[in-house]
């Protein structure tokens, strides 16, 4: 690929991964943020700490997806009302795609350990999980503008056109300290309002790439050879 700069594309393996699809499906993306002192009850130092979630739904193939956020407000634990947000908008089948399942599945584990009454919901939707990192980190596609890496913030503009550039929050690193400044009250109300705007477009982005991700690879797949 460094060489030709074209990229390689296994469509068998590809189209292997799109198959075993479950409709409906969810696009799911977590921002946590890590205090080292605990600021909530039943947390430790460093502890990733869910405060905000996008999530992209698809009903079935070809559908139009819809969105639905969560970011918490004020100084209150924010775990709570994150996952009576997601439990009310996943549905009760279908696949989860992630990017990265370890982040996101580690966070719901840890989630249905401090929190008893979803303990058995979290233990399903893991089941539930596909990460779409997979055909990336396996090499079933690679573009050289990829650097050698598999990051979706290097897979998306690659693969699709699309990317971060321009965002006044980028990556997650900046949505985390982000929040903490808003938690610890070092914004003024204005700011406020224009970061939390900021941390949805930059969230709401990492699942609406992973829709385009899928559809560029199923364009891929149906190209002639």
């Amino acid at each position: 690929c460094e060489i030709t700069q074209n990229p390689f594309v296994d469509k068998k393996a590809i189209q292997e991964f799109l198959n075993s699809l479950q409709y409906p499906l969810h696009y799911l993306d977590f921002e946590t943020f890590s205090p080292a002192i605990p600021i909530y009850d039943g947390t430790r130092p460093y502890q990733k700490v869910p405060f905000q979630f996008s999530l992209h739904f698809v009903g079935n193939q070809g559908a139009k997806p819809e969105h639905y956020g969560f970011l918490g407000e004020g100084t209150d634990d924010p775990r709570p009302g994150f996952l009576a947000e997601l439990q009310n908008h996943i549905e009760n089948k279908g696949n989860i795609l992630v990017y990265n399942q370890s982040f996101e599945k580690g966070v719901l584990k840890e989630l249905g350990g401090a929190f008893p009454d979803y303990t058995s919901w979290v233990e399903e939707i893991c089941n539930r999980v596909v990460d779409l990192y997979g055909p990336f980190r396996n090499f079933s596609y690679y573009h050289p503008l990829q650097d050698g890496s598999a990051s979706i913030k290097k897979v998306l503009p690659a693969l699709t056109g699309k990317g971060y550039d321009g965002l006044n929050i980028g990556k997650g690193d900046d949505a985390s300290l982000a929040f903490f400044n808003i938690v610890m009250g070092n914004f003024t109300d204005t700011e406020n309002l224009k970061v939390r705007q900021d941390l949805e477009e930059y969230c709401s982005l990492d699942t609406e790439g992973m829709v385009c991700i899928l559809e560029k690879l199923g364009e891929l797949v149906s190209d002639p050879p």
